[in-house]
Order: structure tokens, then C-alpha cells, then sequence
């Protein structure tokens, strides 16, 4: 049992509860015990701490470049990977003891103003990987001479990419590109990707020559509802 000393204003000495008084050269100090955490490896904690550490790296795996050509204009409150994470994150896919970002079903990313953009596919064989599209709008036919940068998810070893197409939109009919898959996985994973508009009418190298204020991006809607 703790006392006090020097009346109800003073210090004391032992334990009161969650509380232990003591002092060292004259002065009364007081600290609260250790407080222990139940189940602090339980299975949903567990889940959480997974698909936490999944969000990050795929985060992780975007430049500061890539993250100002996402973000034209700055998140507010946030930083720009903190708000890729918040997006990653939106809307899970949750099974009875994992969690796991739907990259499948990524419709959008990023905060530039929307507009209505080609649908892709992106297919691989034993050396490429081919993304083309072929939908047409009333916006494809007005941007025909854009070149657009290509957001490519490896849907298998969790791996995002983004990557400037070597062909322009075109107004009308199917346009594709392919690439060496060295760097982004073999060809039996799964790959999904949407485009994005840089309002370029060259070929981009690298992202140095990405200097972009306004670019339209795919609407956020909800690939399951298609709301």
C-alpha cells in the first residue's frame, strides 16, 4: 500500500493501484506501471499487420517522380504516398484469415481531374508483355495523338509499374505496345492496368519529361458495381 507524506499535496511511496510513487533527492516522482496488451498477436491483428506491411511495399515501389505524376496537385493533409496508401487500401479484398489489396479490380489512382479512358488489356507470352486497347469515346477521338503512361499491376508477386506507351492513343481501332517482362514478372502471372493521360504528344523516356499540371484519369467508380 503506498503512503503519502507531507499531507494530501505531498509525495508517496509504493504502489496505488496502476500508479508508483517514489522519490530521489527529495523530489516525489510518480510512473505508472507496465501495462500488458492481450492477444496481441491474435489472428485479426495478425491480418491487419499483413495487409499493412503489403500496402507499404507496394508504395514503396513508386519514385517521388512517379508519385508528383499521380499527384499534379499535392494531397491535402497528407503526403503523396501516404495517399497512394490510403487508396491501396480502400477497398480490400477479405477472406476468412487475409487481407489483400485488389490490384485486379484497381480502377484509378492518383488525383488528377477524371475523364472516360480506354479500357486496356495487357497480355503476356514466353518474352512480352502486350498492352493494347481498343474501346472508343468521344474522348479518345479528341486526345488521338496522346501519348499515354500505362499503370501495369502484377497481380501475382505484387507489383506495380508504371509505363509510358510507345504508341499514341489513336482515335479509332486497336492500338498496343509490348515490352520485355524481365523486370516485371514471367508470363504466367496474372497482370491488370488501367491508363492515364500525360497530354504528351511525344514519346516519353523515363519520367524526367513529365511535367504535368492538368491530365484527365480514369473516373472512380466501383469495379464490382460499376458504380
Amino acid at each position: 500500500m503506498g503512503k503519502i507524506k507531507q499531507g494530501i499535496l505531498g509525495g508517496f511511496k509504493g504502489k496505488v493501484g496502476t500508479v508508483i510513487g517514489s522519490s530521489w533527492n527529495g523530489i516525489a516522482y510518480m510512473k505508472g506501471l507496465p501495462q500488458s496488451v492481450k492477444n496481441s498477436k491474435s489472428a485479426a491483428q495478425m491480418v491487419q499487420r499483413d495487409f499493412f506491411k503489403e500496402v507499404q511495399g507496394l508504395a514503396s515501389q513508386l519514385t517521388a517522380e512517379q508519385l508528383n505524376f499521380l499527384f499534379p496537385s499535392s494531397p491535402k493533409g497528407m503526403t503523396r504516398r501516404n495517399a497512394i496508401v490510403q487508396q491501396l487500401s480502400a477497398d480490400p479484398i477479405i477472406e476468412a484469415d487475409s487481407k489483400h489489396v485488389d490490384l485486379a479490380n484497381l480502377g484509378t489512382i492518383g488525383n488528377a481531374p477524371t475523364a472516360e479512358l480506354p479500357e486496356v488489356t495487357i497480355t503476356a507470352d514466353r518474352s512480352n508483355i502486350t498492352i493494347s486497347w481498343d474501346e472508343e469515346n468521344d474522348w479518345r477521338a479528341s486526345h488521338a495523338d496522346e501519348y499515354p503512361t500505362i499503370f501495369v499491376a502484377n497481380v501475382t508477386q505484387k507489383k506495380i509499374f508504371l509505363v509510358n506507351s510507345t504508341v499514341a492513343i489513336g482515335a479509332s481501332g486497336e492500338q498496343s505496345f509490348s515490352i520485355d517482362f524481365d523486370a516485371f514478372g514471367v508470363g504466367s502471372d496474372q497482370y491488370a492496368g488501367f491508363m492515364l493521360s500525360t497530354g504528351s504528344k511525344i514519346v516519353l523516356v523515363g519520367f524526367g519529361t513529365l511535367a504535368v499540371t492538368k491530365r484527365p484519369a480514369r473516373q472512380g467508380r466501383n469495379p464490382r458495381t460499376g458504380q
